[in-house]
């Protein structure tokens, strides 16, 4: 392998650089508490962004610390004079400093980490804005140059185009809406949307190129590209990858020069310490692991490619990033593509010979005069759509993604040293079998929770709404009571974003991937609200989904009737009172609603689980009226409930008196918003909990809270914040 022939104590430089660039990181990150209290001042914001009617990004403040700033835009007015400053601007504000938000669990976006990767000091909530404008200097510039060139491409370009064109030429993947980044994902070309070392090594060619045809000598062509590359990096948004293959281009030309010869593990290396010299933080960026973890996969393997037919060198390139950071993606995104391996020696032959080429090609006649650039667009439009359909029927295929979950840490440096052990055998002896070597920490950590004889039951923290994910033993089944969703009230045009929040693509899907969750047997919609069911359209697009329940007579609603085409896949069934079954030995029944006509949230699908003596209930947003039928039908069965999923978020039209007395729950979770516009659970209903000595939990002050069942006994764990 290609380190084998550099110096061990090169190797050594490296280790300690690394380890002394993690310690820093830390005790960075450790370094104090995050900014409190009110502030007036300048903000000096290095990459604006602004979506709908909110202004946010990383900023300087007059201390020199870097903070993140958000500012709720006023008015369709006020949005266009801040879009016409640029992404770089000077920002005199007036505003106070808040705590992040907490993870709604685990595997959900962690705001605070997002701060301490990015030595940040705070969250600064901007009320007010002073005075704007453009920054100058050559960075200022240049972000006002890369915004000029976006705007460029937006007016210019076929709108079909413009997503495509910001991603490749410009690194800005905004555009780009969550369907195009599913089959992406599924397909594992991501990469191929991000300005990486495939395009830097174009670019370079193009202008150096460029440079000899006008007889520019050798020499002075180096220097120039030199000087090129890293301005070119910053246009590109500065992306690790870009940042990576610029710098390791630049190592290589500037020892050119000097008559240096430096290998490609060298100017990699390099270019590794450089980078963690600057800011140490940058080993903790997902982006900064990958692009390198990619890149020393393939150089490290280089030998595999000699004398190797161009088709199957591309297979084995492939196959190389992708498994040389399988412990990555899995620990960041906990599923791997199986399709990319041979996607990918498709695809990128396709974007290295046409599409990127085909990009610049555009952007240049894009400034000719008049039409003029119009049929360059006209041949080019109708192949790049039918590269999308193609693009879109492979990733309808399915099985297409391998879904383990989140390994432990430990169990990533496991599976990186069983990776290293696989390329050391197959560089050897050229033999399949070793992939099993490679792959076996994935493999039992799929097969662990087959192995598992406990009953999990997690109540998610999706805000203002209810999802509720039931594991059985064994994995016998998996079932999701509601997904979730978002309240969204009446916007005007300016504040509409391109990319809202959605709760079950950000939060619900996400938990489910984490534990190893790719298919549901059951999913159950208790009633057709929106923020029970708003979600369930990105589950359907992320997850396979074999059953789905709902209540009767719900069906012609709006909610359902726009569900439809994603739930089509899926038998649906419309349960009334009574409808039980097993699996194994936990048991299912349904206790309301006994007809078939909706009238609202006391026909929510009402359901009893009952394992190894401990039952569970699940209310939907049943209020008093339907409380009152259920103790009348089934009080003396449910007294001495072991968990009450409370009904309606706490509202104070449920969980009345008698209910509470008849069932007498050992523990009661309420799934409501923190700081909800509605008061759930409200001081009545706590009141009367209190009043009864009975235990009450919500999802907004403990996060997801997740409750075992093994032995008949049961355990809470509320660790999900």
């Amino acid at each position: 392998m290609a380190y084998k022939k550099e110096p061990f104590s090169w190797m050594a430089v490296i280790a300690v650089f690394t380890l002394a660039a993690f310690f820093l990181a830390q005790s960075r990150h450790d370094d104090g508490p995050l900014l409190s209290g009110d502030y007036e001042g300048l903000a000096e914001f290095h990459e604006l962004s602004i979506d709908g009617a909110r202004m946010n990004g990383f900023a300087s403040i007059d201390s020199g610390q870097q903070v993140y700033a958000s500012y709720q835009i006023g008015s369709a007015e006020e949005k266009q004079s801040l879009e016409d400053l640029g992404p770089a601007v000077l920002v005199h504000v007036r505003g106070s400093f808040s705590e992040p938000k907490a993870a709604p669990h685990e595997f959900a976006f962690n705001m605070e980490h997002y701060l301490k990767t990015n030595n940040a000091r705070g969250i600064l909530t901007i009320d007010s804005i002073a005075a704007a404008s453009p920054k100058g200097g050559i960075a200022g510039n240049l972000a006002q140059q890369r915004h000029k060139l976006l705007r460029h491409i937006e007016q210019r370009f076929p709108e079909a185009l413009v997503s495509e064109a910001h991603a490749l030429l410009l690194g800005e993947r905004g555009g780009l809406d969550a369907d195009e980044a599913r089959v992406q994902r599924t397909l594992g070309i991501t990469h191929l949307f991000a300005i990486s070392g495939l395009h830097v090594g174009i670019v370079a060619g193009m202008v150096y190129f460029t440079l000899l045809r006008m007889r520019v000598r050798k020499e002075t062509a180096t220097v120039l590209l030199i000087l090129a590359l890293p301005l070119y990096a910053v246009l590109a948004g500065a992306a690790p990858s870009v940042m990576r293959a610029c710098t390791m281009a630049v190592l290589v030309l500037f020892a050119r020069l000097f008559g240096l010869r430096v290998s490609a593990i060298q100017a990699l290396s390099a270019s590794w310490i450089v980078f963690l010299l600057i800011e140490p933080s940058l080993l903790f960026s997902i982006g900064f692991q990958l692009s390198y973890g990619a890149s020393f996969g393939i150089i490290a393997s280089l030998k595999l490619l000699e004398g190797v037919p161009y088709f199957k060198a591309g297979l084995i390139v492939t196959a190389v990033s992708q498994l040389s950071l399988y412990p990555l993606l899995l620990f960041h995104f906990y599923e791997i593509s199986l399709s990319s391996f041979l996607v990918n020696a498709l695809y990128v032959p396709l974007f290295t010979l046409f599409i990127l080429p085909a990009n610049f090609l555009l952007l240049a006649v894009s400034f000719f005069p008049g039409k003029a650039a119009q049929p360059f667009f006209a041949l080019y439009e109708p192949v790049r759509l039918w590269i999308a359909q193609l693009t879109n029927h492979l990733a309808a295929m399915p099985h297409q993604l391998w879904t383990p979950g989140k390994p432990a840490l430990a169990l990533v440096v496991v599976m990186f040293a069983c990776a290293i052990a696989f390329f050391v055998k197959i560089e050897k002896r050229r033999s399949l079998r070793y992939v099993l070597v490679l792959i076996a920490p994935a493999l039992l950590m799929t097969a662990k929770p087959f192995l598992d004889p406990a009953l999990h039951v997690s109540f998610l923290d999706v805000g203002q709404g209810d999802s509720i994910l039931i594991e059985l033993p064994y994995r016998r089944g998996v079932y999701l009571i509601d997904s979730g969703g978002v309240l969204r009230f009446g916007e005007e045009g300016y504040q509409r974003r391109s990319r809202p929040f959605e709760v079950g693509r950000g939060t619900v899907v996400p938990y489910l991937k984490g534990r190893g969750i790719s298919e549901l047997d059951l999913f159950v919609i208790s009633h057709p609200d929106a923020d029970h069911a708003e979600g369930a359209d990105e589950l359907f697009e992320e997850l396979r989904v074999k059953r789905m329940h709902i209540t009767p007579g719900s069906e012609t609603t709006a909610l359902m009737a726009d569900l439809a085409p994603f739930s089509k896949e899926a038998a649906v069934d419309s349960p009334k009172k009574g409808a039980s079954w097993n699996i194994g030995a936990t048991r299912f029944i349904y206790l309301s609603p006994d007809d078939g006509e909706y009238e609202g949230n006391d026909d929510s699908l009402v359901l009893l689980m009952e394992h190894q003596g401990q039952r569970f209930l699940f209310t939907g947003d049943l209020e008093e009226n339907g409380e009152r039928k259920i103790v009348e039908n089934y009080g003396d069965e449910l007294s001495g409930l072991s968990v009450l999923k409370v009904g309606h978020h706490g509202s104070k039209t449920s969980s009345s008196q008698i209910f509470l007395e008849a069932l007498k729950p050992q523990i009661s979770i309420a799934s409501a918003g923190k700081d909800n516009r509605y008061g759930h659970p409200s001081p009545e209903v706590t009141e009367r909990f209190e009043s009864l000595d009975l235990l009450l939990l919500t999802t907004a002050e403990s996060g997801t809270i997740r409750v075992t069942v093994k032995n008949g006994k049961v355990v809470v764990d509320m660790s999900g914040k």
